[in-house]
């Protein structure tokens, strides 16, 4: 027995506590016994595929091609294997199928996910398989981009062979082996073409776009490489959830939770022919192209969204601001509005200026980014993401970076977002504008200048009334925000019936505002926004220390000593 263990690598060890998941799908314990050995088995004696073999000999690349073909027996025998893991998943969406039937062999199909797991591919190749006829012949048509390291390990290797696979080389696969960087050039080219014979025989390419796995089950940026294999084609937009629990990234025990797979309806990305386009079905919806700006970033961010509205808000990631955050339960996009409740101006690019902008894109207003530099807005614009302070996360459309100062006519409110030592940079050129313009005007930078608070110094140097100042502080900071967690503000003005109009502005589903206590106090929020940092800078000062030389637990203590003053 000791000898038989000593033979049985790690992993496989680590594999067969998967028993308790069989035997509780109601398989007897020689059954669970006999379907782990066999996986063990056949993950042993699965070979390489005969293209892994061109790293070795580069000149076989010609004759051995990129493709893998399905193996008939991997393929029954995972189907049984992966019943019981997969017990508990449901499919939505299964409808959809019917309209993509029609399509298969006719038009270039592609099928994309987001990827959270190992599991992922054999999951959509099951549930679909499952779910219903057409759904079966869908899954037999699937054919899957793999990176080359997905085919080495035994463990994942064996699930590979349920479907046909292409192989293809990651841009990091190809910055960690620069002596292979030619070859796996060739490899992507090649994979692509062979993509578009098997496409035109009636298989559906499917790939994973954001190219590697989620390890925080989030949506990570969509990679530009996909844009080829999408383009032009009709899309099947799968969303996954909880695959990532089923087989954790650190671990090869299964578990059965209670996850999904939501097939998105068909959507034609781009064009066809315009042969192809006289006989395409006119009820299958169709993205196409904008007339301007970067098409390949559009394209992309599209599908991510395409995959996204089927996504737990909590799995959006870099795209979580583009959908509405005040409607609770539903993936709403936001969208430019014909005709905007507000027109607002947040002058500067600073951290919370992001952040705000943002935040208040969630309703039907028009946001305007205002900063001099014209290189910088531009290109904010362009790829629709801030590059400074937050570059993973995508914008939506109604926030529009501007270095024009003629946005400043029409706004309805002004957000003073600018930093401190940037008011000299900024304000100027745009004092003319906030003169002519009485639009209210709130702050929303914490802190001090030279001279004094922030809304002080703005309003003696460049002259604006009382009764248009207010201020937006609280116990946040922007990337809460810009992360949707839960946080709140303060508001204060001179004029005390501004406060509702913006109370109502910033209030989401994530974001609770509310007047201060005394609401005319604008000198007292400013002073509080701004201890608050120092407070926060001098605490961690204080963890930093306490923790390191007396080992306690700074958070605790303070939790303490505020309770026994509350009590008092």
């Amino acid at each position: 027995m000791v000898e038989k263990e000593s033979s049985v690598g790690k992993w496989q060890k680590e594999f067969f506590e998967n028993i308790h998941l069989f035997k509780r799908s109601g398989m007897t314990e020689d059954e669970a016994k006999k379907i782990l050995q066999k996986f063990l088995y056949l993950s042993s004696v699965t070979p390489m595929p005969p293209v892994m073999e061109v790293f070795k000999e580069p000149n076989l690349l010609e004759s051995v091609g990129v493709y893998t073909s399905p193996e008939q027996r991997s393929r029954e025998f995972m189907m049984e294997f992966l019943s019981p893991i997969m017990k508990q998943f449901t499919v939505e969406g299964v409808e959809n199928l019917k309209a993509v039937k029609p399509l298969i062999g006719k038009y270039p199909v592609t099928l994309i996910s987001n990827h959270l797991s190992h599991l992922d591919a054999p999951a959509i190749f099951h549930q679909l398989y499952n779910c219903s006829p057409e759904g079966k012949s869908i899954a037999e048509q699937l054919v899957f981009i793999a990176g080359r390291l997905a085919y080495e390990p035994d463990f994942t290797r064996l699930g590979l062979y349920m479907f046909g696979t292409l192989l293809v080389c990651s841009k990091r696969d190809m910055a960690d082996n620069p002596s292979l960087s030619d070859l796996m050039t060739k490899i992507n080219m090649r994979a692509f073409r062979h993509s578009q014979k098997l496409q035109s025989e009636g298989k559906i390419v499917a790939i994973f776009p954001e190219g590697t796995r989620s390890r925080d089950g989030r949506l990570m940026p969509f990679v530009e490489t996909v844009y080829h294999y999408v383009a032009n084609k009709v899309i099947i937009p799968i969303s996954l959830e909880k695959t990532d629990k089923i087989l954790p990234t650190t671990s090869l025990l299964f578990n059965q939770v209670n996850g999904k797979l939501v097939i998105g309806k068909p959507v034609l990305v781009g064009e066809l022919s315009r042969k192809q386009m006289d006989s395409f079905p006119k009820e299958v919806e169709q993205l196409q192209f904008p007339e301007h700006g970067d098409k390949k970033q559009f394209l992309i961010d599209n599908l991510a969204l395409l995959v996204g509205s089927n996504l737990n808000k909590h799995q959006h990631g870099t795209y979580r601001n583009l959908y509405k955050g005040d409607v609770p339960g539903k993936n709403i996009l936001i969208k430019i509005p014909k005709e905007p409740e507000e027109k607002i101006v947040v002058i500067g690019a600073s951290s919370m200026s992001i952040a705000v902008a943002t935040l208040l894109a969630n309703k039907d207003v028009l946001v305007y980014l205002y900063h001099p530099d014209q290189t910088y807005t531009e290109q904010c614009n362009t790829e629709r993401r801030e590059l400074k302070y937050y570059p993973l996360y995508k914008l939506p459309p109604n926030l529009v970076f501007t270095s024009d100062v003629e946005v400043l006519k029409t706004a309805t409110l002004f957000i003073q977002g600018t930093n401190p030592w940037e008011l000299i940079n900024v304000y100027p050129e745009i004092q003319p504008y906030l003169n002519r313009n009485k639009a209210p005007f709130f702050n929303v930078v914490k802190g001090f200048t030279s001279t004094g608070l922030i809304l002080d110094e703005v309003q003696n140097a460049f002259g604006l009334e009382d009764d248009r100042l207010g201020v937006i502080a609280g116990a946040c900071y922007p990337d809460q925000i810009m992360e949707r967690k839960i946080s709140g503000f303060e508001i204060a003005a001179s004029n005390a019936t501004l406060i509702p109009r913006v109370q109502k502005l910033f209030t989401t589903g994530y974001i609770f505002p509310r007047p201060a206590r005394i609401p005319t106090d604008v000198k007292g929020v400013q002073l509080g926004g701004a201890l608050k940092t120092i407070y926060a800078l001098a605490m961690g000062i204080v963890e930093g220390y306490f923790t390191q030389t007396l080992g306690g637990n700074v958070d605790n203590s303070l939790f303490h000593l505020s309770n026994r003053f509350l009590q008092r």
